[in-house]
């Protein structure tokens, strides 16, 4: 689905139309339908397809509690009923089309206003813990979005043109009401506090600006007091600056208070950082990029090679490196790089036991596939594995004829064993808890993994209920596949992950306790409990931490048998990769807090921090044996089998029995939740855009007819133009009028637009007047437009689109004077279609500043229904965009087309777009022995009037250095949008406009000046140059929601630098 179809105003603007003005825009590419149902709430409404009830249910059950803690949080109660829109991966929420509006290719951005709604999209990562932390954000966000910017659409347009906040404002807030502050944001921040690159607070983008809002509030907070949050909102909306809301509340400025809140967290971490170590191995020579992720870092079992993965943008690469030789490959590229939701999930890396090969599974166009590289012939062979939606971890047998696998069916996350001969799985696990990261451990026996699971006892067919979210260490005999599984770890509100058999006798994992993600080591041993007729055993764990570091462990990747052990970590802003020997050394010291208390001796499957060997066991009591006495040794559970018996030897070490406890009191609904009756979706519309600007610009679906260069723009004039969309924005309906301020200038349009599968499809109508004015009458010009659009997809960033078009022109001699009042009507007509191929790689980087590709190539064949005129029109517009030095951005744009047939475009060179009180060169003359119908503007070629230069053809050359002034400069927080937008611009241009093959060619008739004296006619030459070029700067901002431009430009004819002209338009550049 084209970006672009979903803007109200740019999706009408096409080819050279008007002006620069072009059409680009991004794709989602569709694969599959969704049938969608929903359930109805009092306060929400939950969306979902296919196998996604159980998680459409834990939405609403997770949404009915975070939403009532939210209004209280904030002080503000949400009086509309909330919409969730749950997607059962990333991969399947990338086809919707929900989040592609926007205002990229528009070009005047004044009086727009986005209506967000309450509308809330979630997907599940594997993760319930990840998918709270979705809900929460989602619905926080929408209590921030009515707060600051009201409930309705005229409040909206209010504050969107009065209110600019800065993202590490809104998303810092929204980040700090729905995550915790767990250690992956606890090292993170220490790694930038301490490394001084939050200290240029104004310079921050993207999570590094979300992560610092988050600690400013939690600041705030811990300092002030959560009560004061609403405060600071509320002012900071009736003030309209975010600055101010501080100041009102807090009686300090902004700029001390972030002083004073990088100055505590610099205090902490670096008294928390004197008791801790670094990794005492050297990290690899491998060189990392600073805006690259770094993930599933692994390594072969012998140790010879290291595979990992990065990402950037969404773009993941695949490396092979081996440390003996330093020799670095990349093995595979997919996907393109966007400004979008990144999908961290895959490629996930899993060595061979032989370390000839290494797979990995990947996402494409909605299948799962799994990949083996070998290394020997340098081959990748795939095969698609089917029942499963995502592969989370994997991991292989010691005979590499087996898979265990962390993976997602119906919105659940279970063990599964893949056998890669015959391409087949069995579930080990199945019930609603989160189960990650498996791996073999002792001879395949045995699959170590972590679990959110609050006992030991496998269940299926469960009820959905909300979850602790916190992971322990379990143990699953997948020889006996016995029901019971074996506690390694039981650490409520910690996270374990990663575990793996460390040696002979001990396993190992990752925790999060006290900030920071160390290692630490769990041994599982058993003691004599008592003995009456055979031996019985008590089990119990010993825990060890192995590391205290400053910076967390990312990832780690054991091989007990060969000894090695290789670990991920991010410090001083870079990702560090290491590789050695597994090393026995524990960490001394204080626990620290957050560390788990020991547990008492009695609970088999206890925590403890007692190292001593001895074991001390309370003396036993005799079991009852009267009638009320309990079997324990033949109790059957209420969710066994009846007549089950689970059978075991007399001195077997089997895992413990226990009884399965009860989850805490608030991960239970206070109340039986009652669900309404599941419904089909059926299509309805609301509102979702509204834009009410002045503007100086037609809104073309087709060339202009043939009026002459003052009439290139309506004038001053007031647009009004609204869209409504579904739900799921697959269907729009946008309609739309402009005014001019004379009246005489108008047009009118209403336009559908069908996206919701991989060809999009949009019919438009317009209705436009012109008036002009000869040396001897006043016209009108009446168009009718209909037209109608396909889009075909190759990618996100590449789409094919065609259209065809009719079109009818009356034109009406307006009565001056008798002869004008008796002279006739004419009619015309066209109808015709166009081919256009688009390529956008363009990523957003501030208002007006963006990087990457813009391409689009076209052809257009017109033909006169019922004549033989036609008209053929082919060009291209090329644009790049980098960055040079931080915030400063150069653009570099080459465009150009050509008409040909019986009737044919002039173009008009010189101006710029939306020039408002523009001006027009007489002095060039028009040839109309070129049989002109329509006309067109060439722009920008600043220094000169409209038609510096006309013909058939033209072509032009633009080059920009955009310098966001305040931005570069200053390292506080901005409060102006007027400041923070504020640009000086340095640019130069070079064009043309011609008839005949080039503008040197004799045919061009712009060096050509025909005088006839009948019966002579005589032809003067001359060598004017007729290519143009101009420089010049310029000062752009946006001032009451408008970008504004005020250029002054030199230009330069025929080697004469020209007097400057000076250009105000609305609207961005190129």
């Amino acid at each position: 689905m084209a970006l672009a179809v979903l803007l109200p105003t740019a999706g009408l603007r096409a080819q050279f139309y008007s002006g620069s003005q072009q059409e680009y825009g991004k794709n989602r590419v569709q694969y599959q339908d969704f049938l969608w149902q929903q359930y109805r709430f009092r306060d929400m409404e939950v969306y979902f397809y296919k196998e996604g009830r159980d998680l459409a249910r834990y939405t609403a059950m997770a949404a009915e509690r975070h939403l009532r803690e939210l209004e209280v949080a904030f002080d503000f109660a949400v009086d509309e009923r909330l919409q969730f829109i749950v997607y059962n991966s990333l991969t399947d929420f990338r086809q919707s089309n929900i989040g592609l509006a926007g205002v990229d290719g528009q070009l005047n951005i004044g009086g727009l206003t986005r209506i967000v709604g309450t509308k809330i999209f979630v997907y599940f990562e594997g993760d319930h813990e990840l998918l709270d932390r979705q809900i929460r954000s989602g619905i926080a966000h929408v209590i921030i979005d009515q707060m600051m910017f009201g409930g309705n659409w005229r409040e909206m347009l209010r504050s969107a043109t009065f209110m600019t906040l800065p993202p590490w404002y809104t998303d810092g807030i929204i980040s700090y009401h729905s995550n915790p502050w767990d250690a992956e944001m606890n090292s993170r921040l220490r790694d930038g506090v301490l490394a001084g690159r939050f200290d240029k607070f104004n310079r921050l983008q993207g999570d590094d600006a979300r992560l610092v809002g988050h600690a400013i509030w939690k600041y705030v907070a811990e300092v002030y007091g959560p009560g004061v949050i609403p405060n600071i909102l509320y002012m900071t909306r009736v003030s309209r600056n975010a600055e101010s809301g501080f100041l009102f509340v807090l009686g300090v400025s902004f700029k001390t208070l972030a002083e004073e809140c990088l100055a505590y967290y610099k205090t902490r971490f670096k008294e928390e950082d004197r008791f801790r170590k670094e990794l005492s191995q050297e990290p690899l020579a491998i060189k990392t990029r600073k805006h690259r992720t770094y993930s599933q870092f692994k390594q072969s079992p012998d140790g010879r090679y290291m595979a990992w993965v990065s990402n950037e943008l969404g773009q993941y690469k695949l490396w092979l490196y081996e440390p003996a030789t330093r020799k670095l490959r990349r093995i595979v590229k997919g996907e393109k790089k966007m400004e979008r939701i990144v999908d961290k999930t895959f490629p996930v890396l899993a060595w061979h036991p032989t370390s000839k090969a290494l797979s990995y599974a990947i996402e494409r166009k909605g299948k799962l596939l799994l990949c083996t590289y070998t290394l020997d012939d340098r081959k990748t062979t795939e095969k698609e594995v089917y029942m499963l939606e995502k592969i989370l971890s994997m991991s292989y047998s010691k005979d590499g004829r087996s898979m265990v696998m962390s993976a997602v069916r119906d919105g659940r996350t279970d063990l599964y064993q893949y056998f890669v001969i015959g391409n087949r799985q069995e579930q080990l696990t199945d019930d609603q808890f989160d189960d990650l990261d498996p791996r073999f451990v002792d001879d395949d026996r045995r699959v170590i993994f972590a679990s959110d699971r609050p006992d030991d006892t496998l269940r299926s067919n469960a009820d959905v209920a909300l979850l602790n979210g916190s992971k322990d260490i379990f143990l699953l005999d997948v020889e006996t596949r016995t029901r019971l599984l074996t506690r390694l770890t039981n650490t409520p509100g910690i996270n374990e992950s990663q575990p793996a058999r460390y040696d002979s006798s001990n396993y190992v994992f990752l925790r999060d306790a006290d900030g920071i993600i160390n290692r630490f080591l769990v041994h599982y041993d058993s003691t004599v409990s008592h003995i009456d007729t055979t031996v019985h055993y008590r089990y119990f764990t010993v825990e060890e931490q192995l590391t205290d570091l400053r910076r967390s462990i990312l990832e780690q990747d054991v091989h007990p048998d060969r000894g090695r052990l290789a670990q991920l970590q991010y410090s001083n802003g870079r990702y560090r990769f290491y590789q050695g020997p597994i090393a026995r050394t524990t960490t001394t010291g204080s626990t620290g807090q957050g560390s788990p208390e020991p547990r008492d001796a009695a609970n088999p499957t206890s925590v403890t921090d007692d190292m001593n060997p001895v074991v001390k066991v309370d003396p036993q009591v005799p079991r009852p044996t009267g009638k009320d006495a309990v079997d324990t040794r033949n109790y059957v559970f209420s969710d066994e089998v009846d007549g089950a018996k689970p059978t075991s030897k007399p001195t077997s070490r089997s895992a413990p029995t226990a009884a399965a406890t009860t989850a805490p009191n608030d991960t239970v609904p206070a109340k039986p939740f009652v669900w309404p009756e599941q419904r089909n979706y059926n299509v309805n519309f609301t509102m979702d855009a509204v834009v009410t600007q002045v503007d100086n610009s037609f809104s073309n679906q087709f060339y202009q007819p043939f009026t002459g260069a003052p009439e290139l723009n309506p004038g001053l004039s007031a647009l009004t133009r609204m869209s409504i969309s579904d739900l799921f924005e697959d269907y729009r309906v946008v309609g739309g009028f402009r005014l001019a301020l004379d009246l005489n200038n108008n047009d009118y349009l209403v336009a559908f637009e069908n996206v919701k599968r991989r060809l999009d499809k949009r019919i438009s109508f317009q209705r436009q007047a012109y008036q002009g004015l000869t040396q001897t009458s006043v016209y009108k010009v009446h168009t009718h437009n209909i037209r109608y659009q396909v889009s075909w997809p190759f990618s996100e960033l590449a789409s094919l689109r065609a259209s065809v078009m009719y079109r009818n022109d009356r034109y009406v001699v307006q009565s001056i004077d008798m002869l004008s009042l008796r002279a006739a009507n004419s009619y015309d007509e066209m109808a015709g279609g166009k081919l256009e191929y688009i390529y956008d790689s363009s990523i957003p980087r501030g208002l007006n500043l963006w990087t990457g590709w813009k391409l689009k190539v076209f052809a257009e064949y017109y033909q006169q229904p019922t004549k033989q005129g036609d008209m053929q029109v082919v060009g291209l517009d090329l644009r790049h965009s980098l960055k040079v030095h931080r915030d400063i951005i150069w653009v570099a744009r080459f465009a150009g087309a050509g008409s040909f047939g019986s009737r044919r475009i002039v173009h008009f060179l010189g101006g710029v777009d939306n020039w408002l009180f523009s001006q027009t060169d007489n002095s060039i003359p028009i040839d109309y022995s070129q049989n002109y119908y329509y006309q067109s503007l060439s722009v920008p070629m600043r220094g000169f009037y409209y038609n510096a230069r006309n013909g058939t053809s033209f072509g032009v050359i633009n080059t920009e250095i955009r310098v966001p002034l305040f931005r570069y400069l200053l390292n506080r927080p901005i409060r102006s949008d007027f400041i923070q937008n504020f640009q000086i611009v340095g640019f130069g241009d070079i064009g043309s406009a011609w008839t005949g093959g080039d503008p040197y060619s004799p045919d061009n008739t712009f060096n050509q000046r025909v005088i006839r004296r009948n019966p002579l006619t005589i032809t003067l030459i001359n060598q004017r140059e007729p290519v143009l070029g101009s420089y010049g700067f310029g000062i752009h901002t946006r001032i009451l929601g408008y970008f504004m431009r005020a250029d002054w430009g030199w230009g330069v004819d025929d080697g004469v630098i020209q007097k400057a002209v000076f250009h105000f338009s609305l609207g961005l550049d190129i």
